[in-house]
C-alpha cells in the first residue's frame, strides 16, 4: 500500500471511530432521558436508524473502491522496466545497426550487397518502433496511477471533511436536545463523503476509459510489428561467393 493509500485507512479507521463515538454518546444520553422529555426519544431513535444506513452506504462503498484502486507505486514501476529494460535496449541495438555504421555497406558490392542495403534500414526501424511502444506504454501505465493518487487524494478530503463534521456531531450530541443536532450534523457529513467520494469515481473512470482506449491501440501496434516488420532477403545476402562466377556475388567495393 503506497504512503497515500495508507492515509486514507488511516482517516478512514478514524472516522469510523468517530462514528462510533457518536452512537455510543446517543445511546448513553438516552439512557438519561428525563420524564418530560420523553417524547423526544421516538424522532431521534428514526433518525438513527437512517443515520445508521446513510453510514453503512458510506462505508460500503469506500469498502469497494479501497480494495479495487490498485497500486500507482507499481504501475510506475513497471512502466520504467518497459523503458529501461525493453526501449532503451533496443533503442541502442538500432542505433548500431544503421547504415552509417556499418562497413559492409561500404566495402562491398553487388546484388547480394544491394539487398543488404536494402536490408538493414528496415530492422532500425523496427527496434526503434518498439521503443516508441516502450515509452507510450510507460506514458499510459503513469497516467493510470496519477489517476489512482488523484481519486486517493479525493478520498483523503471526503474523510477528512468527514472527520470535521462528525466531531461536530459528538459536541452537539451531550444533551437530549442537541442530539438531532448532532444526528443532523452528521448525516449532512456523510452525504458530503458520498457525494465528493460519488465525484472522484466519475472522473477515474473517464480516465480510465482513456487509458484503456490507449492500451488497445499499443496492444495493436504491439500485434502488428509482426506484419510490418520487413524480413530480410537473407537468401540474396547469403549468396556471398566470390568463385561461383554469378552476378549475386558479394564483391569488394572500389
Amino acid at each position: 500500500m503506497n504512503p497515500l493509500a495508507q492515509q486514507v485507512d488511516q482517516k478512514r479507521q478514524d472516522a469510523q471511530q468517530e462514528v462510533k463515538a457518536f452512537f455510543d454518546q446517543v445511546e448513553s444520553v438516552l439512557k438519561w432521558v428525563p420524564p418530560p422529555l420523553e417524547y423526544m426519544i421516538d424522532p431521534i431513535v428514526q433518525g438513527m436508524r437512517l443515520l445508521s444506513e446513510k453510514v453503512a452506504e458510506l462505508w460500503d462503498q469506500v469498502g469497494h473502491l479501497i480494495d479495487q484502486w490498485g497500486d500507482p507505486d507499481r504501475l510506475k514501476q513497471v512502466g520504467e522496466q518497459w523503458v529501461a529494460q525493453v526501449g532503451n535496449v533496443l533503442g541502442d541495438i538500432a542505433g548500431t545497426i544503421g547504415l552509417d555504421k556499418l562497413r559492409t555497406t561500404v566495402q562491398w558490392e553487388g546484388r547480394a550487397a544491394r539487398a543488404y542495403h536494402s536490408a538493414v534500414p528496415p530492422q532500425a526501424a523496427g527496434l526503434n518502433s518498439i521503443k516508441d511502444i516502450a515509452n507510450q506504454m510507460r506514458g499510459s501505465l503513469t497516467a493510470l496511477a496519477n489517476a489512482i493518487e488523484g481519486f486517493q487524494l479525493t478520498m483523503w478530503f471526503a474523510f477528512g471533511s468527514f472527520l470535521i463534521g462528525a466531531a461536530g456531531a459528538v459536541a452537539s450530541a451531550c444533551t437530549v436536545v442537541g442530539t438531532p443536532v448532532g444526528i443532523a450534523a452528521l448525516s449532512a457529513a456523510c452525504g458530503a463523503a458520498i457525494a465528493l467520494i460519488s465525484t472522484g469515481v466519475l472522473a477515474m473512470q473517464s480516465q480510465v476509459n482513456t487509458i484503456e482506449t490507449e492500451q488497445t491501440t499499443i496492444m495493436q501496434k504491439i500485434h502488428d510489428l509482426g506484419s510490418d516488420w520487413a524480413m530480410p532477403d537473407t537468401g540474396a545476402m547469403r549468396d556471398a561467393s566470390a568463385t561461383d562466377g554469378d552476378g549475386s556475388d558479394w564483391r569488394p567495393g572500389s
